[in-house]
């Protein structure tokens, strides 16, 4: 929950009040007492609560008198004092005396404001006399007044200030526009800000309960640098000083009716520069979509309109556009067996290619594709059986030129496994597990294809071609409590990597390991394989790992590896079990990538975490951050001061940001 600023500078308010005597009940009510006495002082339903250890109400002045260890919380707001005194007014509840906002009920919150005086207007709204931000309890900031709102109110939100590595300093302010609607919470936030010199950025993030948009419009004259994988030729782009990002998504779903979108968009060459996120920077395509489905059953049908161009284009530019149709299905085929189908196709209208008087629609391209995949498994008395496909295919043709993207993969799998249980006193329904599994397997993946929509249209920038038939057995071995969700398992098997159309070797014998850890100090999934051949230019190895070591709630090492030597693609995908697609050109080259990180908390209330990704083949930080976080105890608000540096970008890029939870 976001805590909205709504103005620096107020008037001071008074108003004097009548009295008439009534003698003042006695200290130390029990809290029914207390909720009398707030409403006798400050009215029926005022939404505020107070505790004291004494408390007395001046019948005369209609004010409640506090102190000792005072808390007084109107949610979002939570004041503290040691003495206090309430009294009702126009301008909602006043607050006469010194004392401390935080943003949540408990204690020992980072981030607290002191005050002289303060005015309370249920249900979102304090007014501060004389306030000082204090982080920990150091004064950071000063005001004569502050006026707070909560995020269900129209107010301005906190500042933006960033020093923005090759850009130099950004600041900015926003409003914060929230409405409800339905029953459900809806906001619009506007942004607007501006560099040091030469440039500024203007922002809007709209949230409704079932969509989500962000546009981000940024210019800055002469800050350019080159993209990242060559999305766009330097020679076609006007726009190198401006850029647009736009992210969108959402639904709505009736019965059977059912419409979605989805945006992720960053165009001209200042949108990707002053992008910190590398894996955003580094996407190659920009892709949107409108969609309307209708669904019954295990089928949906739907159609719509795509569009799929370079990322970093030009702000008009827009390779390809047209409508699509798509039919889908999911379920059960029968017991032990599960299915998925996607069949779609549609015509995109190529904006970079030109129609000609001998043809006339030659800046079209008509596409059909499909995906198909199955999985069976069953049991042979003591013996498990298992068989995996999937099929991906697409035909594109235009008039003077059609083509077709293929791949496909089958894995069957035979074990015994055999499984003894060990009984713990601790967790009788929960006990350790010890299973080990002889296997054997054996699998084939294909690929072939034309490369002119890739083997999902506007996903891949490269294409992977051959065939990897393999065998191999191996054992399987594994403990765990899967109540608690705690396991250990290494699978090492042995076996063949038979010949294709790009190896000519007819058998190469290869070994390969696999390690998945899900332990309280261990985290690991390991793919490995190696394959040797007759000679160096044969061999090969491929490795795919994501681990961490230590706690997940404590001091941590994160580390993550993607290796492929001598290998061609398809089999290294083959022998790591990941995706057939080349997602970003993934596997696609020889080489070693991966990154580290280190997270560290100190306490509950301090973290701190750095990280690096790096090409190790050619010896570059691809990037780099790191971060601090201060916490209160219960987790109503972060403060975070981040630093990120990335390829493609100049100079560090440092930013606070604040966070708060729901209200407390």
């Amino acid at each position: 929950m976001r805590k909205v600023l709504a103005c620096a500078a107020l008037a001071t308010l008074f108003v004097p009040s009548l009295a008439f005597a009534k003698e003042s009940p006695s200290v130390d009510e029990d809290e029914q007492d207390n909720e009398a006495l707030e409403d006798e002082a400050l009215g029926p339903g005022s939404n505020l609560r107070t505790r004291a250890e004494r408390i007395s109400f001046d019948a005369r002045l209609r004010t409640l008198e506090l102190s000792g260890n005072v808390r007084v919380d109107s949610a979002p707001f939570h004041l503290r004092s040691e003495s206090i005194t309430l009294s009702r007014t126009r301008y909602g509840i006043e607050v006469d005396g010194k004392g401390s906002l935080a943003f949540c009920p408990c204690l020992g919150t980072p981030l607290r404001v002191d005050f002289d005086h303060a005015i309370v207007a249920p249900p979102g709204d304090l007014i501060l006399r004389s306030p000082t931000l204090r982080i920990y309890g150091v004064p950071v900031l000063y005001l004569p007044y502050f006026w707070l709102r909560s995020d269900e109110r129209l107010g301005l939100l906190p500042p933006d200030i960033a020093w923005r590595g090759q850009d130099g300093f950004f600041i900015g302010e926003g409003i914060h526009v929230p409405w409800k609607q339905g029953g459900g919470k809806s906001s619009l936030d506007l942004r607007g800000g501006a560099y040091l010199v030469r440039g500024y950025a203007l922002d809007t993030r709209l949230k409704t309960p079932s969509s989500y948009l962000h546009v981000r419009y940024d210019e800055l004259k002469g800050a350019s640098s080159p993209l990242l994988l060559g999305q766009v030729d330097p020679d076609e782009q006007t726009d190198a000083d401006t850029g647009l990002l736009l992210e969108a998504r959402g639904a709505t779903a009736s019965e059977e009716l059912g419409v979605a979108w989805d945006a992720d968009m960053i165009r001209g060459r200042r949108g990707v520069v002053s992008t910190t996120e590398l894996d955003a920077a580094a996407k190659p395509w920009d892709r949107a979509s409108f969609e309307a489905a209708v669904h019954g059953g295990p089928f949906v049908v739907s159609s719509g309109i795509r569009a799929v161009t370079r990322r970093g284009g030009n702000l008009g530019d827009v390779d390809a556009v047209g409508p699509i149709a798509r039919a889908r299905a999911s379920g059960a085929a029968a017991s032990g067996i599960a299915y998925d189908l996607t069949l779609e196709g549609g015509a995109l209208r190529l904006t970079n290619q030109t129609p000609s008087a001998t043809s006339p629609s030659a800046g079209t391209l008509s596409f059909a594709r499909a995906e198909i995949g199955a999985l069976a498994a069953t049991a042979m008395g003591p013996l498990e059986a298992s068989l995996a496909l999937r099929g991906i295919g697409d035909v594109t043709a235009d008039p003077d030129r059609d083509g077709t993207d293929r791949a496909g993969s089958a894995r069957a799998r035979l074990g015994l496994p055999l499984a003894r249980a060990y009984a713990s006193e601790g967790e009788p329904n929960d006990p350790w597990v010890h299973v080990i599994e002889p296997f054997a397997e054996a699998a084939v993946l294909h690929a072939k294809g034309d490369g002119l929509l890739g083997i999902a249209p506007g996903r891949a920038l490269t294409g992977i071609s051959g065939t990897a038939p393999l065998a191999d057995v191996g054992v399987s071995t594994g403990v765990g409590r899967w109540g608690a969700r705690k396991a250990l398992t290494v699978d090492v098997a042995g076996g063949a990597a038979f010949g294709s159309d790009v190896v000519g070797q007819a058998v190469r014998p290869l070994g390969r390991a696999r390690v998945a850890a899900s332990l309280s100090w261990l985290g690991a999934t390991v793919d490995g394989g190696y394959v040797l051949g007759d000679s160096p230019a044969r061999s090969g190895a491929v490795t795919v790992a994501h681990v961490r070591f230590g706690p997940s709630d404590g001091p941590r090492v994160l580390a993550n590896v993607a290796e492929r030597n001598g290998l061609d693609p398809v089999l290294a995908r083959a022998l790591s079990d990941v995706g057939t697609e080349p997602s970003s050109g993934f596997l696609t080259s020889d080489g070693t990538t991966g990154g580290a990180g280190l997270v560290v908390p100190w306490s509950h209330f301090l973290t701190t975490s750095v990280a690096a990704d790096a090409d190790a083949t050619n010896a570059e930080l691809v990037a780099a951050r790191g971060a601090i976080e201060l916490r209160d105890r219960c987790g109503c608000l972060t403060l975070r001061a981040l630093a990120a540096h990335r390829i493609g970008r100049s100079g560090v890029d440092v930013w606070v940001a604040l966070d708060f939870a729901a209200d407390r």
